[in-house]
């Protein structure tokens, strides 16, 4: 499913191999979690962790913080409640750095102030990691300043009300603030919280990072399911990070991993031999076609339905034939963006979100935005021909034939050899 192929249509290598992928079985012990009753590893990363994106002023990608995915224990919520979710979220931090944490992108981890004093943060502290912590005391900022002076690096809670931080403010590298506080005067970095809107976004340092619905549009629909939020979190992945964090996401979301082997190792991967493993499949696939794979996979989902097997196909057909037409002279920006765009074309229906929710979740470009949301542009005109094939107008197709100075029958062979092309995705997604 290569654009970059002078045929792109055409599905190359590979066999074809559904069957389910045994995930090895891991049981992690730590953490205070009773040995005699372990809690399975994949039982506690499987569903609940999640990379939550940092921005910074122009929109781009700079960090992420790992936390449990739609689990926040409120601040008065029974301390075994809030231990337990600390637990689980360090137990998975535990399993991505025994796996080899090497995203290259800072990763923000927040604890409690009574964790500074187990060992839990050197035994697990990596270059990339940044441990957020609220320093109350005294006792709580001697040891996080000792723990700094060792290696670590810390992002304490700035507030008006906490005169141990505001004393100590020139010390720390990172500071948390929230979006709605006045933005204090210091050297140190500012994560900021919270962030809705544009005019709040402005007040602050240029040099800050950034967290909130109004970067990340996580602000979703209350009627979209769980599922489809971890299908719209692997969506922004696929697009926007690197094979590294791809591959972190499937070892924090084990049962995706079989789906997508089937679907790299059916003709649709063009893989010239099965992998064994998703890390595997992801390597031999190579950054671009391993973004589309994981993409394709997030449209259909982990078990996907007739609808979302339907909107995945539909996807790839127009992607195939997009990525064609604008190698036989169409205007485009380039035939990956034409791809891009194709591939995305069902994703609003697929994952219940609007399309502008979907524009700024995905960080998608100027070209990609004005043609999923209709707005005139040569990719947008592409979008509309592909229609046209799909409802057999030929009107439509008449009229776009001329506009473009292409002809006719190449415009029908190509839409043809798509549509054949993509069809190989239905036996992955069974």
């Amino acid at each position: 499913m290569t654009s970059d192929d002078p045929h792109p249509s055409r599905i190359v290598g590979g066999g074809v191999n559904t069957g389910e992928y045994e995930q090895p079985m891991v049981v992690t012990q730590m953490l205070g979690i009773d040995n005699n009753d372990p809690v399975r590893e994949e039982a506690l990363r499987a569903r609940f962790l999640s990379f939550d994106p940092l921005f910074d002023a122009a929109s781009n990608l700079v960090a992420h913080q790992l936390v449990l995915r739609g689990r926040a224990a409120p601040a008065d919520a029974p301390a075994e409640l809030r231990q337990m979710e600390e637990d689980m979220l360090l137990t998975g931090l535990f399993s991505l750095t025994q796996d080899g944490l090497t995203g290259e992108l800072p990763l923000l981890v927040r604890i409690s102030a009574s964790m500074l004093f187990s060992e839990v943060p050197q035994q697990l502290n990596r270059r990339q990691l940044i441990w957020c912590v609220a320093i109350d005391n005294e006792q709580h900022l001697a040891r996080a300043l000792a723990l700094q002076d060792a290696g670590l690096t810390f992002c304490p809670t700035l507030s008006r009300h906490n005169a141990i931080i505001q004393d100590s403010a020139s010390v720390w590298r990172y500071l948390a603030c929230h979006a709605d506080d006045t933005p204090p005067a210091v050297p140190a970095r500012l994560v900021v919280e919270g962030v809705r809107h544009a005019h709040t976004q402005a007040r602050w340092p240029g040099n800050a990072w950034f967290r909130g619905s109004f970067f990340s549009g996580d602000t979703l629909p209350g009627e979209i399911s769980h599922e489809q939020a971890v299908q719209l979190e692997l969506l922004a992945i696929a697009l926007r990070e690197p094979v590294k964090t791809l591959a972190q996401f499937f070892r924090l979301n084990p049962d995706m991993s079989p789906r997508l082997l089937a679907i790299a190792n059916s003709q649709i991967g063009g893989l010239s031999r099965p992998a064994e493993s998703t890390p595997h499949a992801l390597i031999m696939l190579g950054p671009q076609r391993a973004s589309r794979v994981a993409v394709l996979l997030a449209l259909a989902g982990r078990q996907p339905t007739e609808s979302s097997r339907r909107y995945a196909i539909t996807a790839l057909t127009r992607a195939l034939f997009m990525g064609k037409i604008t190698r036989l002279g169409a205007p485009a920006e380039s035939a990956a963006a034409a791809f891009e765009i194709g591939l995305l074309s069902t994703a609003t229906h697929a994952l219940s979100v609007p399309v502008e929710t979907l524009i700024r979740k995905l960080g998608l470009s100027a070209t990609s935005a004005r043609a999923l949301s209709a707005h005139p542009s040569p990719e947008g005109a592409l979008l509309q021909l592909t229609y046209a094939c799909e409802n057999n107008d030929v009107d439509a197709l008449a009229s776009y034939a001329q506009q473009l100075d292409i002809p006719l029958h190449q415009i029908s062979v190509a839409y043809l050899d798509a549509l054949i092309a993509a069809s190989e995705l239905d036996a992955a997604l069974h």
